[in-house]
């Protein structure tokens, strides 16, 4: 069913977007007329603390995270049908604009203000901190950051919000409609994003004094997209190609009511070398990511950088192992989703754990989604069409990260942490048990409840035909190669697969 902005007239969206320019122009007036000149200077306030190496750490850090965002567009632009790699790219691009616009206004505040009175730490206040850019300034706040500007621990942290809902985007990135994800995004950062982030990372959340460990984001950034991914691709269901491939198993005929595949639907990535190169951005973007968590340019930050790089190299290698037991050859794309999976896994715990244990986490980590992926592959993907499998590398690989954090902390390697399971502490381990047994289905129906609400304002599917001819021309006008090189690649497609009207077709041509 449409949404009621879907059959709406070009003149009336014409409307509405330069209304929403208009709200923004009166919003950012607003923060820039109200806004104090001292704290955003630094004028008459005690900037003592601040460190300059901290300070230099972290503006790095940043810097090298917002990179991560590329990254992700380039590794699932690589992976996609080659008729989608523009539109997977553009994706994986929006929360760059759209976030840190919903985290300068109220992002910040309800996922870093004092937790709202009566909200048991759930959810913070925009009134307090962070609304509208309220008190966020040059003079740090002790219980976020002491030794680096608030300003720039709100940049730190709006780009861990940016990298979040991008790692959603490849559960649906062939049938999602590019319109509709800019409200989801919006909508999924303020409700679910935002709620986690203070419940896990702000001293009075709810998750974090009830004492259960995440260092830099495997509930509130991995498991959070992760599982949000198993929503998005239940929501919107099975590709065209993916319900014709299961057809065509099941002995149909192609062109079966439950989906179409035809010979150019090729699976294959598109692009193999953007992948590594993907791999590469998010691997350097992910010592921001973790190292960066430490808050400062110190020894913690070292060992972090350390364990972060152990977890990626032993889960690639584990990765080409299991791929090897699979029958499989030894795969660039499976080098790449196997040292991803490592760093996702080694999040939660790279400040809380030794070097053998990280390494012992990435191979963890490997084995555990490659044996995911391949029931998924072989027994789930009628339940389930994960276009990137979102879900077995982000959802499961969190999960798996924070089960070894509450196994391996120890407070030898970072005394503000806790003992873990291995060092006789079994009752981390069950409350990070419950934790996930209640922040699971949060994240499923919250989700859910976006989608909902984003389908009710537009369509958040693309038509069958869009989805046929590559979302990359349907919803963009644009292609990731020259048209002639797109007629060079189908026409070898062709002379190997396509039936004999095809092949004169394209002879004509």
């Amino acid at each position: 069913m449409p949404g009621f902005l879907d059959n709406a007239s070009p003149g009336v969206m014409k409307g509405l977007s330069a209304a929403v320019l208009a709200a923004l122009f009166a919003i950012f007036i607003a923060m820039s007329v109200t806004a104090p000149t001292g704290p955003i200077t630094g004028d008459g306030e005690d900037l003592s603390t601040i460190n300059t190496g901290d300070t230099a750490w972290m503006l790095v850090s940043s810097a090298i995270v917002l990179m991560m965002c590329p990254g992700i567009a380039f590794f699932y632009g690589g992976m996609v049908q080659s008729k989608n790699v523009v539109s997977t790219i553009m994706q994986a691009f929006l929360p760059l604009a759209i976030i840190p616009v919903v985290w300068s206004i109220v992002g910040f505040g309800l996922a870093f203000g004092e937790s709202v009175p009566g909200s048991a730490g759930i959810l913070g206040n925009p009134a307090d901190l962070g609304g509208l850019m309220y008190k966020v300034g040059a003079a740090p706040l002790a219980s976020l950051a002491a030794t680096i500007p608030l300003s720039l621990f709100f940049v730190f942290q709006m780009v861990f919000a940016v990298v979040t809902p991008a790692i959603i985007i490849g559960s649906v990135a062939d049938r999602v409609n590019v319109s509709s994800l800019c409200i989801f995004i919006a909508l999924w950062h303020i409700i679910v994003y935002c709620p986690i982030a203070h419940m896990v990372w702000h001293p009075s959340g709810i998750i974090r004094v009830f004492g259960v460990l995440d260092y830099a984001g495997g509930t509130v950034v991995h498991m959070s997209s992760g599982f949000a991914g198993v929503a998005a691709a239940k929501y919107l269901g099975h590709s065209l190609a993916s319900a014709g491939r299961r057809a065509m198993a099941a002995g149909s005929s192609s062109s079966s009511s439950e989906g179409h595949v035809f010979w150019w639907d090729n699976p294959e990535p598109a692009n193999v070398p953007i992948v590594v190169l993907g791999t590469t951005l998010l691997w350097v973007g992910w010592f921001g990511f973790n190292a960066g968590s430490a808050l400062g340019a110190g020894a913690m930050a070292s060992h972090v950088f350390m364990t972060t790089n152990a977890a990626a190299g032993t889960a690639m290698l584990g990765w080409l192992l299991m791929d090897q037991l699979r029958g499989h050859k030894i795969r660039a794309t499976g080098a790449c989703i196997g040292a991803v999976i490592g760093l996702v896994a080694i999040t939660p715990a790279a400040g809380f754990v030794n070097y053998g244990s990280a390494a012992l986490i990435g191979m963890i980590g490997a084995i555990t989604c490659a044996l995911v992926q391949e029931a998924m592959d072989r027994f789930g993907k009628k339940y389930l069409d994960d276009t990137l499998d979102v879900w077995a590398c982000h959802g499961v690989g969190g999960t798996v990260g924070m089960i070894c954090t509450a196994l391996f902390t120890t407070t030898s390697v970072n005394p503000a942490g806790a003992q873990g399971a291995f060092y006789g502490n079994p009752l981390l381990l069950g409350k990070t048990l419950l934790v996930l047994v209640i922040v699971v289905p949060w994240f499923l129906v919250a989700t859910w409840g976006c989608l909902w609400v984003t389908d009710k304002i537009m369509c958040i599917r693309v038509s069958d035909l869009e989805e046929m001819q590559g979302l990359d021309i349907s919803k963009h006008g644009e292609r990731a190669v020259s048209e002639l090189v797109h007629i060079e690649a189908i026409a070898k497609e062709a002379s190997m697969h396509g039936s004999k009207s095809e092949k004169a077709d394209l002879q004509c041509v």
